[in-house]
């Protein structure tokens, strides 16, 4: 059992009402029950992938194998991860993702889960990968279930979930239709995939993730979302079934991706990795597989889950 860990929480995903007081209640329960080891939360121009790189460094917790937990989505995690890897990539200490309710979240709930989950401390070896290249500065970022490039938005989600899906389609809806029609080239990317001898161009695309499938033959999946029109996206939705990959073939591409495929972006404006904006330019990076990371797994209790 551990009794503490170090707590990492992705603030842009917390409802905008009364924001600062969820924050500041979240760290109070958990330094009251005497679980946070750290608690470090996202800012505007403070990612958590900075935060866990300052916690990674400290030379208080050098010697402990404290867990990680994340309160968020997995790209948070994601970030998490990376910052502590970047610091040193054979310390692996054991990672919790709690999914954050986008809204009704129930404080005291929320510790009790966080708080049974580290008692029981049930490890499962995850596979894990890695883009290495420029990502966005020289290096490497580590990913667990998926990485994505592009706008935040749910057509990018490995798995359909209609109930998911439609309470964020109107806002989409307005949020692009809004960018598109000032400028068409901010929510639109060109870029290329190398595999081998194959090279592949893409000229207009709105996003891609790659998906990882812990195949040794084809480990990765590269989902593309294309420029079209808003209307076949939304057909998208439709047609999609819940947990099963969209079998529409309008606007989404998916393809197996080798080992060592290279992937360059280029024409880049306004586009992000994992939720953080890049800045203007182009980047390479190759992706890689990279062993499996310990995961606890989490399980919410059906009262709390409704």
């Amino acid at each position: 059992m551990s009794e503490q860990a170090h707590i990492f929480i992705e603030s842009a995903l917390l409802p905008h009402k009364n924001k600062t007081g969820l924050l500041d209640q979240i760290e109070g329960e958990l330094t009251k029950v005497g679980l946070a080891a750290t608690f470090k939360k996202s800012k505007p121009h403070h990612s958590l992938y900075q935060k866990a790189r300052l916690v990674a460094r400290d030379k208080a917790f050098a010697d402990r194998m404290d867990p990680i937990v994340v309160i968020g989505n997995e790209a948070a995690a994601n970030e998490v991860l990376s910052g502590f890897l970047s610091i040193d990539p054979d310390k692996k200490r054991p990672l919790l993702l709690c999914q954050l309710s986008e809204k009704n979240v129930k404080v005291a709930d929320l510790v009790n889960q966080l708080t049974a989950a580290l008692k029981v401390e049930a490890i499962v070896e995850e596979p894990m990968a890695m883009i290495e290249g420029d990502v966005p500065n020289k290096g490497r970022r580590y990913f667990l279930h998926y990485l994505q490039v592009g706008p935040d938005f749910s057509a990018l989600l490995p798995t359909f979930n209609q109930k998911v899906v439609w309470k964020q389609a109107w806002q989409q809806f307005l949020d692009f239709w809004n960018l598109i029609s000032r400028n068409q080239d901010k929510v639109t990317f060109a870029w290329s995939l190398r595999q081998g001898s194959s090279y592949q161009l893409y000229a207009k695309t709105l996003g891609l993730q790659v998906l990882n499938q812990a195949d040794q033959d084809q480990p990765f999946n590269l989902r593309v979302v294309n420029q079209v029109a808003w209307p076949k996206i939304l057909l998208t939705y439709l047609q999609g079934k819940k947990g099963r990959e969209n079998p529409s073939r309008r606007g989404f591409i998916t393809q197996p991706l080798k080992n060592e495929a290279a992937i360059h972006i280029r024409d880049l404006q306004g586009v992000k990795l994992d939720g953080n904006a890049l800045e203007n330019g182009a980047y390479s990076f190759q992706v890689k597989e990279a062993g499996t990371y310990p995961v606890i797994s989490f399980s919410k209790s059906k009262e709390t889950s409704k």
